[in-house]
């Protein structure tokens, strides 16, 4: 449930940031990379740069190992802890209580330290923000 209330919080800050229009903050800088696990791309997964302290946090979806945030929601001037989440099916399945219907039970893929306990950084600057990520999940 907790990786849920994560998506959805990063759905509605895609949804809010939209446009951009009508903000009076802090310039915005576009965020791109690549993600890999073990050397191969991440794909299915969403990225979320939260900062450390002021700015506004940012984020999408890492499609085919790489992601891209335009500067319309990208992220402020600053440091920011990163956080990737990639959830996957388990093979097991559980009756929704809203809809009645069958659901897949997912299942956080990555250890914590690149997600609720991240070890990830960046450092979003006026110049080129490009970050890649070359995670490593031992089995």
């Amino acid at each position: 449930m907790k990786h849920l209330v994560w998506v959805f919080c990063l759905v509605c800050l895609a949804v809010a940031g939209c446009s951009g229009k009508g903000y009076t903050g802090d310039s915005r800088y576009a965020l791109e990379g690549e993600v890999t696990v073990n050397d191969e791309p991440l794909d299915g997964a969403m990225i979320a740069f939260l900062p450390n302290s002021g700015g506004r946090p940012a984020g999408g979806p890492i499609l085919g190992g790489k992601y891209s945030v335009p500067a319309g929601q990208g992220a402020n001037k600053g440091s920011y802890r990163v956080e990737i989440r990639w959830l996957k099916p388990t093979g097991k399945q559980r009756k929704d209580d809203d809809t009645g219907g069958m659901v897949d039970i997912v299942k956080e893929a990555l250890p914590p330290r690149y997600n609720d306990k991240t070890e990830l950084k960046a450092e979003v600057g006026s110049g080129e923000n490009r970050f890649d990520f070359a995670l490593v999940v031992t089995p």
